[in-house]
């Protein structure tokens, strides 16, 4: 695209407009924010002001593109990290808005803005938002690029810059008399800047405004010519000698000959794609070669005739799960299908937010879309995305939206032919936390008592809207990660793109299927996005081994690249493939180093000590003053036996097949995992995997005792009759992964069969046994039993087999849709309101079940359980028929753990 750079003349946004071209964009012109004359020395929030006066020579003459200038106005009045305009223009932020709308209209071929961001949010956050109010694209490659040293390095040896110091703050490292002008290649070849960093702390990048810049040249840059100073003065401030400025006084261009165009930029995308493809042939190459036999297959009937009402959880702590919204009538008379699905669309917000008017009436703010933190969106065919995302704008907006994963599941899959259907899970209160300061609140109100609790942040938000080298901004407007309570992470569904060029990776080899390396590069994506997390204290960044559970999806087109002329659908090869490539990224956390774009990546431990003795983050006994209160406070009075390398490799993988994914993906990863802080104070591990073998002769009578309402779809059939002469059973198989004990917890449960007529036998009685040994799993292994029930349960996930699928030619496969979900939705409705009721009845004496987990039924082509070990009782029962993810928490437990553990 044709962009704008913003320049300050500094290296950061040298080094970014650079990378900008050599990512394939068009530089059309530059625009910088000056300081009024009579205020050169004022320092802004969002500017670099020190050395203006040379920009427009460096833009002109040395460059050689149109430079528009205007002098900074406002003032830093809005100083939250969350920019929203009050309308006045008073606030600096709006000169860049009003610089950016008249260069639109003099070059209105400009797309987006490039600008030098690293860390800083407040920056970020404030160019992102006027980019979206002119509708232009934001572009920041110098976003979380890499370590401040790494990237120093880059931008000097990469980037052939030459700079000098224009601004110093950093007593007694940096001193204004005997720093200023010297050049920064100097002072990072003669050691001086990792002196610094090792006795203060300094950035050796500058991003804590330790220094600022002026680059002189930049070898693929400036094609015309060089900067050079012939006079300048130290200027220091009044009430600080260890601050001070360099005014440039005089200086000239020095011209230079042409330089041939570098191709750098496509030679570091080509070195990425081909470390991905290594990647995946490492981590593939020891499989056997697997053969696929005969699949047990659904044959359940099908059911259309049905309505449905969603179903809504309530958590202690106000988190809140909205089940399955579908529309109440499905819009088959409308002659075009997308324009149906936003007909259903529309019924489902409306739904929505009907339900949100009546959810803790008298909050101040009301509860509305605002509180909603994730959405999962399910539609019949990925065709209806662009239109559907146009109302889903306005519904959810583009400000601090929640995260959201969207997949197709096949036309007709879901109940009465519909096209669309959508969960969310809610936080009271947490919308208003995000827009509020916390002022003029009422002293009783549930959003003030969150702002009093200044150890964990209600809710944080991380969306990033700028295309960067960081990871990929999210197709529409959704969040990529949502906080809850500092302590529990919902992630975006990631998919195979390439961050800075937002394209699907291509593998390097023939040998590698596109699916393989778009899952690796999956799972960097999150890592990336998890890194660059912070939860409001001390421990920033999370990695995946941190994660409760994942949701690894495939699309139909991942299936067919493993078809042959020989054998059946490759249901295995498939499964055992993307098994090893995610085991792999689990192992080294996707190729990303957590902490290092932060500096906070531990550094290499004296040799004398035993490195068990530090944490996660590098801290002797955890921070505590010795090793026998740090066990005892975090839950290990005695050693790990289990080594951190293979905890991380026994996160609980579900994997499912689907028709479609966004972008034409082929793989997508999705997870649910504990923050930083949570997982070190209060431990993250997998437990024990529970199986049991369920029969035809069990007793499910008294599941039928309830009567079977009918916002569950139910029309009427009888449950099917169970086969006296079949000899089939049902395996069930739960692992869990939890956080601290009773904190939070995701179950992943199968039941599988090896036979074909398996279904025969009444799923009452298998969806009943599933959410119990969900229950009893979730604990830790040296636990006796789970502190959880059925009232911790914040949501099931039910995925089903809902069509056959067998070959067509040797690469395409046939689908045959069989069954919309309708019975199974009745039937767990039914379990799940029976084990509500009696858990009440026990408590309270009571059967009162008004209060029950929430719930969705996904259609899916095939499903796979990886537990991250063998289990030969779980691989050999053959296919599963069904599987559920059920996640459990008490946020109030969570946070009270937190604080003792790590507050305190």
């Amino acid at each position: 695209m044709k962009f704008v750079a913003l320049l300050s003349g500094g290296k950061d946004s040298i080094y970014s407009t650079l990378k900008a071209i050599q990512n394939g964009h068009e530089l059309v012109c530059c625009a910088h924010l000056a300081p009024m004359q009579q205020n050169t020395e004022e320092e802004s929030y969002m500017y670099q002001t020190a050395g203006s006066e040379v920009v427009k020579t460096q833009v002109e003459e040395c460059i050689g593109v149109p430079f528009y200038m205007r002098e900074i106005h406002g003032q830093s009045k809005i100083k939250s990290l969350v920019y929203e305009n009050d309308g006045d223009g008073s606030d600096e932020v709006e000169d860049l808005y009003i610089l950016l709308e008249q260069i639109k209209v003099n070059h209105p071929e400009v797309e987006g803005v490039s600008s030098g961001a690293i860390l800083s949010t407040y920056q970020r956050t404030r160019i992102e938002h006027v980019c979206s109010r002119l509708n232009l694209t934001s572009l920041s490659y110098m976003w979380r690029f890499s370590s401040q040293r790494s990237l120093l390095d880059s931008i000097l040896d990469d980037g052939g810059i030459e700079a000098i110091l224009v601004r110093v703050a950093c007593p007694p490292g940096l001193m204004p008399y005997r720093h200023l002008g010297k050049s920064l290649r100097e002072l990072r070849d003669l050691g001086v800047l990792d002196h610094l960093k090792d006795k203060w702390g300094m950035h050796p990048a500058g991003e804590g405004g330790e220094y600022e810049t002026m680059v002189l040249d930049c070898s693929k840059l400036f094609k015309r010519g060089r900067l050079v100073i012939d006079e300048s003065e130290v200027i220091c401030d009044e009430n600080d000698d260890g601050v001070g400025i360099l005014k440039i006084i005089n200086w000239r261009v020095e011209k230079k000959s042409n330089i041939e165009e570098s191709n750098n930029g496509e030679r570091t995308i080509i070195c990425g794609r081909k470390q991905i493809t290594e990647r995946v042939q490492e981590a593939t190459s020891s499989l056997p070669n697997t053969s696929d036999g005969d699949q047990a297959e659904n044959s359940t009937m099908r059911f259309l005739k049905s309505m449905h009402a969603p179903n809504v959880q309530i958590m202690r702590g106000g988190l809140c799960h909205v089940s399955a919204l579908l529309s109440p009538v499905s819009c088959n008379d409308v002659t075009n299908e997308a324009d149906a699905a936003v007909q259903e669309f529309l019924a489902v917000t409306q739904t929505l937010q009907h339900l949100l008017a009546y959810l803790f009436v008298g909050d101040l703010p009301q509860t509305s879309s605002y509180d909603i933190l994730y959405v999962h969106l399910y539609l019949s065919e990925m065709a209806h995305f662009t239109k559907i995302n146009q109302h889903y704008v306005q519904f959810f907006g583009t400000h601090l939206p929640p995260s959201r994963a969207c997949v197709a599941v096949g036309r007709g899959a879901l109940p009465g032919g519909r096209r669309v259907m959508m969960d969310c899970t809610l936080q009271r209160g947490s919308g208003g936390y995000l827009r509020s300061d916390g002022d003029s609140l009422d002293s009783d109100s549930f959003l003030n008592q969150s702002f009093q609790n200044k150890h964990h942040l209600l809710r944080k938000c991380l969306h990033v809207q700028s295309i960067s080298h960081w990871a990929p901004v999210c197709i529409g407007p959704y969040s990529q990660a949502n906080t809850l309570r500092s302590a529990v992470v919902f992630l975006a569904g990631m998919i195979g793109l390439v961050p800075e060029s937002m394209m699907l990776i291509e593998p390097e080899s023939s040998e590698v299927s596109s699916w393989e390396v778009e899952l690796c590069q999956s799972w960097k994506n999150a890592a990336a996005v998890l890194d660059g997390l912070d939860d409001g204290g001390r421990l920033m960044g999370g990695q995946l081994e941190d994660s409760l559970g994942a949701l690894v999806y495939f699309s139909q087109t991942a299936l067919e690249s493993l078809l042959d002329d020989k054998g059946s659908v490759p249901w295995k090869r498939l499964w055992s493939r993307a098994d090893s490539i995610s085991r792999e990224s689990l192992s080294c956390n996707g190729g990303i180093v957590m902490g290092s774009v932060d500096g906070t990546a531990p550094d290499a431990q004296p040799s004398n000590v035993d490195p068990s003795l530090y944490d996660e983050d590098g801290v002797l006994y955890g921070g505590y003053e010795d090793e026998e209160t740090w066990r005892e406070m975090s839950g290990n009075a005695e050693d790990k036996t289990l080594d951190e390398s293979e905890q991380s490799s026994r996160v609980p993988l579900l994997m499912v097949c689907l028709p479609e994914l966004p972008a034409k993906a082929q793989a997508e990863v999705e997870l649910v995992g504990a923050t930083r802080r949570a997982a070190t104070c209060l431990e993250v591990c997998t437990g024990l995997i529970v199986t049991e073998m369920i029969s035809q002769d069990c007793d499910v009578s008294s599941l039928h005792n309830l009567d079977m309402p009918w916002n569950t779809g139910y029309d009427g059939t009888p449950t099917r009759t169970v086969d006296k002469e079949s000899n089939s059973s049902i395996l069930i198989s739960s692992v869990s992964r939890s956080m601290g004990s009773g904190c939070a917890s995701m179950s992943t449960v199968t039941a599988s069969s090896s036979c074909a007529d398996a279904i025969s036998l009444d799923t009452e009685q298998v969806l009943s046994k599933m959410v119990e040994l969900a229950i009893k799993s979730a604990k830790k292994k040296d636990e006796d039993q789970t502190l959880f029930t059925v009232k911790d349960i914040l949501n099931v996930r039910l995925y089903y087999t809902a069509a056959s699928v067998s070959k067509l030619g040797e690469s395409e496969s046939k689908v045959e849709y069989l069954d919309d979900g309708s019975h199974l939705r009745s039937q767990l409705h039914s379990v799940l309101k029976f084990k509500s009721a009696m858990y009440y009845h026990e408590k309270h004496g009571s059967s009162n079940a008004s209060n029950m987990p929430a719930y969705t039924v996904v259609p899916v082509l095939g499903m796979h359980l990886s537990c991250g070990e063998k289990i030969s009782q779980v691989e050999n029962q053959g296919t599963p028929l069904l599987a559920m993810q059920v996640l459990m928490c008490d946020m109030l437990r969570t946070e009270a753990e937190l604080w003792i553990r790590y507050n305190r």
